[in-house]
């Protein structure tokens, strides 16, 4: 009886360790080239990181699957050397085992991808879109000069509106329809609705975006990334100023909810961020000088966190100190009602519950819409001598991250 009970087990164990290893992502590379005598790979997500080593051109990375996202990579030569690079990645979007080719001469981000078949359409599509890109950055170099980067950069730009209407009919022109292309051949996809979820500002106007939704087959609307771009549909019209913000209610991090409703009456500026988002918590410090001057004129700030870890949004919530209310956004706020696509984005929201005005990205340098709508409401924040001085290292600040799934 004991040798049955003690078979019975042995089974148990073998099919158990059996389900966990078809859950589990492999991902196998082969890199050729001069590795300058460094000898790592490291994988990366704004959350995570891991390493491997590279041992006669090959290394390993193995990991449990959770869902569809990005999985980055940088080689340690490049990170040593402080070399330019441009980011790589594949697509996960199923345990199984993938391959990186990579010959060192050509750069990582000319790497070979094989796997699953959403992974190389990711990728396939990635090339299509390079060429995309090529084509709308000749045109704006024609149109700006070499130079015209400077002025997607720069609002206060004589040419800054044109420049605009520029660059979204060339997007138009160029990007569209690749984009177009790839829903519409592979509509039972996961990369098909990934890339609407993560370029859904390049993607046209409102009514091209849900003419491309509409191509997603009912199985692929359903999955995460077809709710995401929905959700995200629904926040574009959510979100546009002059609308009336509906009330929702979030946990602070004390795990009580924090009703949107109770701030109606003053003038909220809804802030979204993360922890791992470098430009959001650069912007804290100005964000306190402003609500320390404006708090007693009838205006308060909410902090809304995009994190996926509550553990790590706690955690930051308690280094920042800020002294206004903190929630995590459990129910995905940020999409289905402002259509966030990149933190730290900000919502200004008047007394009587509508937007008026949107700010994206964190300048140390400049004033967005959100600042100066509240110099014309209340002045502008006297500044002191020693706030004048703007090192270096703020002027190369990143502006802002995209709010994608790379997480």
């Amino acid at each position: 009886m004991k040798k049955v009970a003690i078979g019975v087990v042995l089974l148990l164990f073998c099919i158990v360790s059996s389900a966990q290893q078809k859950r589990m992502v492999v991902i196998k590379g082969t890199i050729t080239g001069n590795l300058n005598g460094y000898n790592k790979m490291y994988m990366y997500t704004p959350t995570s990181n891991d390493s491997a080593n590279i041992k006669d051109g090959h290394y390993t990375f193995s990991f449990p699957f959770k869902e569809v996202g990005m999985k980055m990579f940088v080689p340690e030569y490049v990170m040593k050397g402080r070399m330019s690079y441009r980011p790589f990645g594949i697509l996960i979007d199923k345990s199984g085992t993938f391959y990186i080719i990579t010959n060192v001469a050509h750069g990582m981000y000319n790497s070979e991808v094989k796997g699953s078949a959403a992974t190389e359409l990711y990728k396939n599509f990635g090339n299509d879109q390079d060429e995309a890109y090529t084509k709308i950055n000749k045109a704006l170099s024609k149109l700006y000069g070499e130079k015209w980067y400077m002025i997607e950069e720069n609002e206060k730009d004589v040419h800054y509106g044109a420049f605009q209407k520029s660059q979204d009919s060339l997007q138009a022109t160029y990007l569209t329809p690749v984009i177009e292309k790839l829903v519409k051949t592979h509509p039972n996809s996961v990369a098909s609705a990934f890339v609407l979820a993560t370029y859904s500002e390049g993607v046209g106007s409102l009514q091209q975006q849900e003419y491309l939704y509409s191509l997603l087959s009912p199985k692929i609307k359903k999955s995460k990334e077809g709710i995401r771009f929905y959700d995200y549909l629904q926040g574009v019209k959510n979100s546009a100023v002059g609308k009336e913000v509906k009330n929702f209610s979030l946990p602070n991090p004390e795990g009580k909810q924090i009703n949107f409703g109770q701030f109606k009456g003053k003038y909220v500026l809804v802030d979204f961020w993360a922890s791992w988002c470098g430009p959001c918590r650069q912007s804290f410090p100005k964000m306190r000088k402003m609500y320390a001057y404006y708090k007693d004129k009838g205006f308060q700030i909410y902090s809304i966190s995009i994190d996926q870890s509550k553990k790590d949004w706690q955690k930051a919530v308690k280094e920042e100190k800020n002294p206004w209310p903190q929630s995590l956004d459990t129910k995905n706020i940020a999409q289905k009602r402002f259509a966030i696509t990149a933190v730290p984005t900000a919502y200004l929201i008047n007394p009587g519950g509508e937007i008026i005005a949107k700010q994206v990205g964190f300048d140390a340098n400049e004033e967005g819409p959100v600042e100066n709508k509240l110099d014309d409401l209340w002045g502008k924040i006297p500044v002191s001598p020693e706030n004048k001085a703007i090192t270096a290292k703020e002027k190369k600040t990143v502006k802002r991250i995209p709010a994608s799934s790379i997480q």
